[in-house]
């Protein structure tokens, strides 16, 4: 990348940093954050019977019979982060996608300054259109759907545009949003995220309802949601398609979805379906993950009918997670159905050697030394 590339991503990632309102509550629910994964992975390892240590900087260390693990958030020692970045990259995963024989949207590279390969897109397709920011980012960040018009692309350009120069337009795919958790190969928990919504009490606007959600969020328990419910751009556009603004005040009792993107959405809207997935599907995802070596990944599908096999009329793979969050399994509204997925993934750590610390090594380094096998560095 050169020095003028620098300049520019740095510039257009600045713009975030003057909203301070925003990055004080990203601070906030990054706080959150922590606290629910600190829970997260002490119940997980007590689950397991091992130990786990609050170390600083936000690790924790997990041991259990002689071997030790770090994990920070929802980060664990399982992909490398080559593989990370690669994945990362919208672009780039698509082209490994097609090469692996799948279909994916139809999609083009532009940036704010040069929008036309957009715009050619959206008068091929005569479907509206996704922009999102082509990569450095997470949980739906910078991303807008439902474009259909110049005005709105600009918009939405502008607004991917503080979170990566790059950026990428795709024909936006309807139906429902899954994550499918894989490790090793095997699909290990399946859930249906639905776009977020709340319930109006007739004497709220639409804004303030969100900020009364934010607070909620912040204050309540059990846990409910690890990120803010945000009015961004993919939000004022669909309130707008649906005759609604963020002064709206709909009535006592009526269900208001916010925005398509479902990255923002709470417990209540997540709901398991791994019983659901059809065995075509899991197997397509199995073999996927296997033949491009990502050990640890969150599929995500866009899909009518999850029951069926992924085919384009159903739908199609939109995106592989290499640091999928785990509380996408944990905050969902039918508890009684929740996996284990952190012990399921703590118990794999310690029963394949992957990801860990021999915790016997520093026994094990006075022998060494006894047996000359120590520094040479007085050679």
């Amino acid at each position: 990348m050169s020095a003028y590339q620098h300049m520019r991503r740095y510039l257009y990632r600045a713009q975030r940093l003057l909203d301070i309102p925003a990055v004080l509550e990203l601070l906030q629910f990054r706080d959150l954050s922590r606290a629910f994964y600190s829970g997260f992975w002490q119940d997980s390892a007590t689950s397991l019977g091992a130990s786990c240590e609050v170390w600083e900087f936000g690790y924790h260390r997990i041991a259990r019979s002689g071997l030790s693990t770090l994990v920070r958030g929802s980060g664990v020692r399982l992909d490398d982060h080559l593989i990370l970045a690669l994945m990362g990259n919208k672009l780039l995963t698509y082209r490994l996608l097609a090469e692996q024989g799948l279909d994916v949207p139809r999609h083009v590279r532009c940036t704010p300054t040069n929008l036309e390969p957009a715009h050619r897109l959206m008068a091929e397709i005569g479907k509206p259109l996704v922009i999102k920011p082509m990569s450095g980012t997470g949980g739906g960040q910078g991303v807008t759907t439902g474009i259909t018009d110049a005005k709105s692309l600009r918009r939405a350009a502008r607004f991917a545009s503080r979170f990566d120069p790059d950026l990428l337009a795709e024909e936006q795919i309807e139906g429902a949003s899954y994550r499918l958790l894989y490790l090793d190969g095997e699909l290990i928990d399946a859930v249906r995220r639905d776009p977020p919504r709340l319930v109006a009490d007739g004497k709220s606007t639409i804004r303030q309802l969100m900020k009364l959600e934010n607070r909620r969020r912040l204050t309540g328990r059990p846990f409910t949601a690890l990120r803010p419910l945000r009015l961004d751009r993919d939000a004022q556009n669909y309130l707008a398609a649906h005759g609604l603004s963020s002064s709206s005040i709909p009535a006592a009792g009526e269900v208001i979805v916010i925005k398509r993107a479902v990255n923002e959405n709470s417990a209540a809207e997540n709901h398991v379906v791994r019983s659901e997935v059809h065995p075509a599907t899991a197997a397509l995802g199995a073999k996927l993950v296997q033949n491009l070596g990502v050990r640890l990944a969150g599929l995500d599908l866009l899909c009518r009918d999850i029951s069926q096999p992924l085919t384009r009329a159903n739908g199609l793979i939109s995106e592989i997670n290499t640091t999928p969050g785990l509380h996408h399994h944990v905050l969902i509204a039918d508890q009684h159905n929740a996996a284990a997925v952190g012990a399921i993934l703590l118990g794999h750590l310690f029963e394949t050697s992957s990801g860990v610390i021999r915790t016997d090594a520093a026994e094990a380094a006075p022998a060494i030394a006894a047996a000359g096998g120590g520094s040479r560095n007085d050679a």
